[in-house]
């Protein structure tokens, strides 16, 4: 298997849903799984993430891992990411929903391939639905409060 296929050597959880860029800013793509664990990767119609998880001007995500880490925050999302290439070309926007129903964003703008990750505390915190678009968007939420998490992309911590 290739690098890029199971970049962990994780076990892989399959979601299924749409492919490819998502043009519309108020519908972003997402697939959907039973819930990739700590220590679970992703593949999306049982394809690497890479296939599929896309944007606009080469943006692309190469590999979703989800694991159990230190400190503040007990889980964490990895992703092995490009954002899209030229000038004013934007952003590859992202966004995981976990069994709880708490959503985490994540936006990657940097046109190099770079780890990006997104650490969170939750009781449910299997990853259930991978969002993605071109625009910024707001996931629907019967959750009243705001998640807490913080985003460490390459050059720069973000706090939610």
């Amino acid at each position: 298997m290739s690098k890029e296929q199971n970049l962990g050597g994780y076990p892989t959880v399959d979601f299924k849903g749409d492919c490819g860029e998502s043009k519309n800013e108020k519908n972003p793509n997402c697939a959907v799984s039973i819930g990739m664990a700590p220590h679970q990767e992703a593949t999306v119609n049982g394809s690497p993430v890479s296939n599929c998880v896309i944007g606009n001007d080469e943006a692309k995500v190469y590999n979703i891992l989800l694991t159990k880490t230190t400190g503040i925050y007990t889980y964490q999302v990895s992703v092995d990411a490009q954002g899209p290439k030229g000038a004013f070309s934007g952003y590859l926007h992202l966004a995981f929903t976990d069994e709880s129903g708490d959503t985490y964003y994540l936006k990657i703008y940097s046109s190099s391939r770079e780890q990006h990750t997104v650490n969170y505390n939750s009781d449910k915190p299997n990853i259930v639905k991978i969002w993605w678009c071109n625009y910024d968007f707001i996931v629907p939420s019967n959750n009243s409060t705001k998640p807490d998490y913080s985003v460490t992309s390459p050059d720069r911590v973000l706090e939610s």
